[in-house]
């Protein structure tokens, strides 16, 4: 089990910049490009893994899709362009890398990203206030999980779109 928490940190005086801890499931039932990752930079999967995970990134931005946090700080050992062909339907709470950000899908949508596991909370809510629980200066922080305890965050966070602060707290 994880404890998580958030901190409040101050870049001045008017602005608060928070440290979210997001959960990712890397099995490769949801990270079909691990494997390929792998090969090309000749790292083990779970070198990958504590690559990715052990890192702060910053949200540098949000775009592409409402929600989708881009997110700089990413190790240099796992830089990977984006794919040639997009795929028509990247899950949604995919965990991709592209060059050298890694970022999160909102929803399902196309994506060109090479996909590393899944994160099962919610991004993007047009009916919260603010829609999307992060914002640019932000800082993230991956956490692995299981596939059992993706499933019961899924279920958890499928009737509390908020989710995401109450594993913060």
């Amino acid at each position: 089990d994880h404890i998580v928490t958030y901190s409040l940190k101050k870049t001045d005086s008017s602005i608060s910049n928070y440290k979210w801890k997001i959960p990712v499931c890397y099995d490769q039932c949801f990270g079909s490009d691990l494997e390929i990752l792998s090969k090309t930079k000749s790292l083990s999967i779970d070198e990958i893994i504590d690559l990715h995970s052990l890192k702060s990134y910053k949200v540098y931005f949000m775009g592409f899709l409402p929600g989708f946090l881009y997110l700089g700080g990413l190790d240099k050992k796992i830089h990977h362009p984006r794919k040639e062909k997009p795929v028509l339907n990247v899950p949604k709470g995919s965990v991709g890398i592209g060059g050298s950000q890694t970022g999160i899908y909102p929803n399902v949508s196309p994506g060109g990203w090479n996909v590393i596991g899944n994160s099962p909370i919610h991004f993007f809510d047009p009916l919260n206030n603010p829609p999307c629980f992060a914002t640019s200066g932000d800082t993230v922080e991956f956490y692995p999980i299981s596939k059992k305890e993706h499933e019961n965050i899924k279920i958890e966070s499928k009737s509390n779109l908020n989710y995401i602060r109450i594993l913060n707290d």
